[in-house]
């Protein structure tokens, strides 16, 4: 009798028993770092709805929106809460170039990471009517008149470190003007106020009548989208980069719940009505455990770490 319940002790202190078995048994917080609406709030609303539709989780998933600092305030949100699998959330690559600008002491290595439920492909595009009609001809007057193209940006995030980490690539500077999301740059571009800035396939798309046109991608091979648009690596500029979208959760969260989590979010990712919709979205719907999150996450850690100082003194 006491053998057996030194072993129960055992098992319950270390996580072996299946004290995840009855998990969830209330409703799990979903924290998302960004405003309603938008690409990476669809996405997790889309996979909500087809956990719940599917009863793959035995609790409803209530997402929150947590916008404020560049998605920072909600990642930290995460991060404070009880390891217990009750609050996790949904962020990209941001949560490595917020550490590496120094906005935030933590990055994706203070979490357990859940799993990626995709990726978003990145583009460089200017309007229809700029003087810049290919990324050769801009990369051109960028080398003989350092500073001289301005890129919208939103400093400390993605589509901040990696025009930049191409700009350092490609042997060039390019002048980076702080103007927030998707929106403010869209109509920083659009009102001439900028010569260029990154956006995703699918604002591309959505806002191609409004003259967008897209120069260069960062993925592995052209956007079937895109066709005409040459890659980074086409063009002799060694960048290879995609925007994932990873989950989240306390660091300590036990294996079993993260487990349960993963088997959720990877069975209705394999609905092709789910995946579909996750093309609609402009997210290529490709699942991946920790082991796949992880070291596409340390890459871009390497990659952008070095170009922290030029970082810094954007604008000056």
């Amino acid at each position: 009798m006491i053998s057996r319940f030194l072993l129960l002790s055992f098992m319950l202190i270390t996580g072996q028993l299946s004290l995840s078995a009855a998990f969830p048994e209330k409703p799990i917080k979903v924290i998302l770092p960004t405003n309603a609406g938008g690409e990476t709030d669809g996405l997790v609303r889309l996979l909500q709805r087809g956990i719940a539709e599917k009863k793959l989780l035995s609790e409803k998933m209530v997402i929150v929106n947590l916008p404020g600092a560049g998605g920072t305030l909600g990642t930290r949100k995460i991060k404070q809460a009880k390891p217990d699998g009750y609050t996790i959330g949904l962020w990209h690559s941001g949560i490595v170039t917020s550490k590496a600008m120094g906005i935030v002491d933590f990055d994706h290595n203070d979490f357990e990471l859940i799993c990626m439920s995709g990726y978003t492909e990145l583009l460089l595009g200017v309007t229809e009517k700029s003087q810049f009609q290919t990324i050769e001809g801009l990369l051109d007057v960028a080398r003989a008149k350092p500073r001289s193209v301005k890129v919208s940006t939103n400093i400390g995030l993605p589509v901040h470190l990696i025009p930049l980490l191409f700009a350092e690539e490609a042997g060039v500077e390019f002048r980076f003007i702080q103007t927030g999301g998707g929106a403010p740059r869209l109509t920083s571009l659009l009102g001439g106020h900028s010569d260029m800035t990154m956006l995703s396939t699918m604002a591309f798309i959505n806002f191609r009548e409004s003259g967008l046109k897209p120069l260069v991608t960062f993925s592995g091979e052209r956007d079937p989208l895109f066709p005409n648009v040459p890659t980074a690596k086409e063009i002799g500029v060694d960048v290879e980069l995609v925007e994932i979208r990873v989950w989240l959760a306390p660091k300590g969260t036990p294996e079993p719940v993260l487990n349960i989590l993963r088997n959720a979010i990877e069975t209705v990712m394999k609905d092709p009505k789910i995946s579909g919709e996750m093309k609609k979205l402009g997210v290529v719907p490709q699942f991946g455990g920790e082991e796949v999150a992880q070291p596409m996450l340390d890459v871009l850690l390497e990659k952008v770490t070095p170009l922290v100082g030029k970082a810094r003194n954007m604008g000056r």
